[in-house]
């Protein structure tokens, strides 16, 4: 026995739980206290990844923002990354090499997050999602803002 698929009208099995054509769900809704579907593959080490990126990345942004935002407005333009590159070891100035690419790393990361929360019907939708949007927005600014920074500096 079959029946018409509601949503395509495709002939469809009794047994079937989804329609083959357009993945149409049948059966009842989930309960209002049922937990979000998975993120599919950004779940387990997706999440994991990213943490560790924003871990990471911490280093530089700190380091490049301190420069930017605090050394700028209190004695003008500066030399950005003189003073790290002259006077540090070679080994913090390649654990912040490693924090650079990171950063660089997470921004396109989480601007893939951003991308598929807004234009997924279900990836993304939980604080996961959010969170990397709002790490994605902060990372385009700080990265736009330090591309830019001969510009802006004067007028400070």
């Amino acid at each position: 026995m079959s029946f018409r698929c509601g949503t395509c009208g495709s002939n469809i099995a009794r047994d079937v739980a989804a329609c083959p054509s357009c993945g149409f769900l049948f059966g009842p809704s989930p309960a209002r206290g049922a937990p979000e579907p998975s993120e599919g593959a950004l779940t387990g080490t997706g999440h994991l990844v990213a943490w560790a990126l924003l871990v990471l990345a911490v280093p530089a942004f700190l380091e490049s923002a301190f420069e930017m935002y605090g050394l700028t407005l209190v004695r003008g333009p500066q030399m950005l990354f003189y003073s790290i590159v002259h006077s540090a070891d070679p080994f913090l100035l390649t654990l912040l090499f490693v924090s650079w690419v990171c950063f660089a790393l997470l921004t396109l990361y989480s601007g893939c997050i951003a991308i598929l929360r807004l234009f997924s019907a279900r990836s993304c939708k939980g604080s996961f999602g959010r969170i990397f949007t709002v790490v994605f927005t902060i990372a385009l600014v700080h990265t736009f803002l330090l591309a830019t920074y001969d510009h802006w500096s004067r007028l400070v």
